[in-house]
């Protein structure tokens, strides 16, 4: 709006020096969005893709919408393959009064499933509630890759729960526990750290591509679990979802930064696990005076002010100064003046 726009002119950018329209204040378009003009914010913008992609790939849709398929393998013989039931590979179906009675060979009651469909929603809220108030200790970055290994390791416990015919309550387990583990990193995190990681001019179309990007995993596991299930049977298909889970594990460590404890404006900065150079040096004390020399106290001042200027240059450019000695443009910085009182030097 025009209101908005005046607000925001005061501190708005100037055009960038090859003609385009970017700028730091303004929102971009949904072409620079896609296409954005610097190698950094294209490597965010796929980063970001990959994550809402990769929280869906790892099989817990399958666990959320086919929990009583996958407890219970026994229907009868008119049911189709969109129940989840394999007859070239399923056994003989029990009789009616066994399968009601849940005593049947790969049978389970109807009220033992709704109970653990029940334990699996109830992990499900339980772990957002448990990460909701220990990530800001523990940290993002950790949270998020210990909790995806974990669920892993709970997906293949349930391939092995076909191949090893464990009783329902180890099944049951498995299913809680995957869900919790998921819950606990990947499901609530994943877009706290995509928003945290992008620049206010990018935040809102890139967070919408990747909730597409998000859903467009979690349509294709739901959609395709059954058939897969009966292509290759129940104890691989887990087991392919839990080496997905491992792959994604690798590609959060290496592309997950820690965000935690740091503003939005540090975190989007080019190194964000360090804080910006106002806030360190805004919070330390004047350095002490040599005994006798009050030229050592300006050279050390003066230093730290070239210093934060190069740092604050740098996080709002995304790239270093193009050689020692050069002058940023706007009033010279007086010698002695603690940062937090010198505004300019955040523009350069």
């Amino acid at each position: 709006s025009a209101s908005a726009a005046e607000a925001g002119g005061a501190g708005a950018e100037p055009a960038a020096a090859d003609g385009s329209s970017h700028t730091t204040g303004a929102v971009a378009s949904w072409r620079d969005s896609l296409f954005p003009p610097t190698s950094r914010e294209r490597r965010l913008v796929a980063l970001s893709l990959a994550l809402g992609l990769a929280q869906q790939v790892t099989g817990t849709e399958a666990i959320l919408y086919y929990t009583p398929r996958i407890l219970n393998q026994c229907l009868p013989p008119d049911a189709g393959e969109s129940s989840g039931v394999c007859h070239a590979s399923a056994s003989p179906p029990p009789d009616l009064a066994k399968e009601a009675a849940g005593d049947g060979a790969g049978c389970t009651s109807a009220e033992v499933v709704f109970l653990v469909s029940l334990g699996v929603g109830a992990c499900k809220l339980g772990g957002e509630l448990v990460a909701a108030a220990l990530v800001d200790t523990l940290g993002r970055r950790s949270t998020i890759i210990w909790s995806n290994l974990a669920l892993s390791a709970f997906t293949a416990l349930i391939g092995l729960r076909f191949l090893f015919h464990w009783p329902v309550s180890a099944s049951a387990a498995a299913l809680c526990l995957a869900m919790l583990s998921f819950s606990l990193g990947p499901g609530p995190l994943t877009f706290v750290v995509i928003s945290e990681m992008l620049p206010l001019r990018l935040r809102a179309k890139v967070v919408s591509l990747s909730v597409f990007c998000n859903r467009v995993g979690s349509g294709t596991i739901a959609l395709t679990f059954l058939s897969l299930k009966c292509a290759i049977g129940p104890a691989a298909a887990f087991g392919l979802y839990a080496a997905v889970g491992l792959v994604v594990t690798a590609f959060y460590y290496t592309s997950v930064v820690e965000s935690t404890g740091l503003s939005l404006e540090e975190a989007t900065a080019p190194e964000p696990a360090l804080l910006s150079a106002r806030s360190r040096l805004s919070d330390a004390p004047p350095p002490e005076p040599a005994p006798g020399s009050p030229s050592a106290a300006e050279e050390a001042r003066r230093l730290a002010d070239q210093a934060a200027m190069r740092a604050l240059y740098e996080a709002e450019s995304g790239s270093r100064p193009p050689r020692p000695g050069v002058e940023f443009s706007g009033p010279p910085v007086v010698v002695g003046t603690p940062i937090a009182e010198s505004e300019h030097v955040a523009r350069v």
